[in-house]
């Protein structure tokens, strides 16, 4: 099976992403009303990833801030991997009844299959290759054979980029059984597309970002009017505009989400900032889960 590269990091969500797997199917196992409960992974990837130690060449800022990039391999007796997230939620204690990984990338669908047969009968593995927010709408958010008084579902979105939109994580709101568990891709893909002065952005730029958090509203919350040193009035990107829009997320998040727990941050090797972790529920006990295990290291509460 081939294998993903990853920074460090990763291992600090995966490590966070299966305590709170656990969590939740230690206490789901235990509900007699439930019929089953499902783990699904927007953005699965595959079973495995090798840490990156040293660089055998100079990456490049991008490679830097990207999780999944495929370079610097280390010398053999240096690797080191660790689980992806399929096999994080697939190796529980107590498993989940049902588990669906959708993927895009053909490779990744055979490495999937690979994973599947892995575990042979002892789970129940769907692989669905396509568009993780179509999927999310049609099969799970607007899906009427599924019955979510006696189901539950817990949705994992990791992407690399902005790929999880607005209308698919807004959506999953509506069956109130389903809870996620975010990567709010802060620092490795949205502050990039953020220009300094916003006269740069083009109509296609703006479409973008207004798609991705379904609201035209974050360019309000990180550009403001501001007086230069000759008096002159200029539209500007605040200063710490990846909090400001966290917060702000987080509030639209609140809308439709009955909870949205502490954002956990992780930052790479150098210090920059990647991204946020936070989880969406309709469950009290699940928000406070949450917030235990998102509150260690730096986080926004």
């Amino acid at each position: 099976m081939a294998k993903s590269t990853v920074g460090p990091w990763a291992r600090d969500k995966l490590d966070r992403l299966g305590k709170y797997l656990h969590a939740y199917t230690t206490i789901m196992r235990k509900q007699e009303w439930c019929d089953g409960f499902t783990y699904i992974d927007a953005f699965a990837g595959p079973g495995e990833h090798e840490i990156r130690r040293r660089q055998s060449s100079r990456p490049s800022p991008k490679e830097l801030l990207i999780d999944a990039s495929e370079f610097g391999r280390s010398d053999k007796d240096q690797q080191e991997f660790i689980a992806g997230s399929p096999r994080v939620a697939l190796e529980l204690e107590h498993p989940f009844t049902y588990y669906v990984f959708v993927e895009k990338s053909p490779e990744r669908i055979r490495e999937l299959e690979e994973l599947k047969s892995e575990f042979g009968a002892s789970r129940a593995i769907v692989v669905r290759k396509g568009d993780c927010n179509k999927y999310l709408l049609e099969k799970i958010a607007n899906n009427p054979n599924v019955d979510w008084k006696s189901h539950r579902a817990i949705v994992f979105l990791d992407p690399f980029g902005m790929q999880a939109r607005w209308p698919a994580i807004g959506g999953l709101a509506n069956p109130r059984g389903v809870e996620i568990f975010l990567n709010f891709p802060v620092g490795m893909a949205i502050q990039r597309l953020l220009l300094r002065n916003p006269d740069d952005f083009t109509a296609a730029q703006r479409k973008s970002l207004d798609e991705y958090f379904g609201s035209p509203e974050w360019f309000d919350v990180l550009y403001k009017q501001q007086a230069d040193l000759f008096g002159d009035i200029r539209t500007e990107k605040i200063a710490n505009s990846g909090e400001a829009l966290l917060k702000w997320y987080r509030k639209r998040l609140r809308t439709v989400f009955t909870h949205v727990s502490k954002a956990a941050l992780i930052r790479n090797t150098r210090g920059g900032h990647l991204y946020y972790l936070l989880i969406e529920t309709h469950n009290a006990t699940g928000r406070r889960i949450a917030n235990d295990i998102l509150s260690g290291g730096e986080y926004v509460s």
